[in-house]
């Protein structure tokens, strides 16, 4: 697949609680800041559809927590501790110019 870079928007508008989150064109996406980096992943808990940007994120673990059922996923890898057909598709990010970019022709 080949890159394709959107502005997800500006980091000084982002609220971050515990994800920020952000729709892209025809779907939902949830960024985490994990220490300086930020990562993103569909917002939807692939189990019944809550939206993973307000559940509970560790950031020890790097892993946020659904609020509906408590399955657990790492948001740098999309996966999840209650079986890998769970996983929820990650996007690379990046920082440019105070916004955040994600690239979704890469996932």
């Amino acid at each position: 697949m080949s890159e394709r870079w959107v502005v997800a928007g500006k980091l000084e508008e982002m609220r971050f609680e515990p994800g920020a989150a952000v729709r892209i064109e025809d779907h939902w996406v949830g960024i985490f800041r994990l220490g300086a980096n930020y990562f993103a992943i569909d917002n939807a808990c692939p189990h019944a559809g809550a939206p993973l940007c307000d559940g509970h994120f560790e950031q020890s673990s790097g892993k946020v927590v659904c609020s509906l059922h408590l399955w657990a996923f790492d948001v740098r890898t999309g996966a999840c501790d209650t079986g890998q057909e769970w996983n929820v598709r990650t996007y690379p990010t990046r920082e440019r110019d105070g916004s955040i970019e994600i690239d979704l022709g890469s996932a």
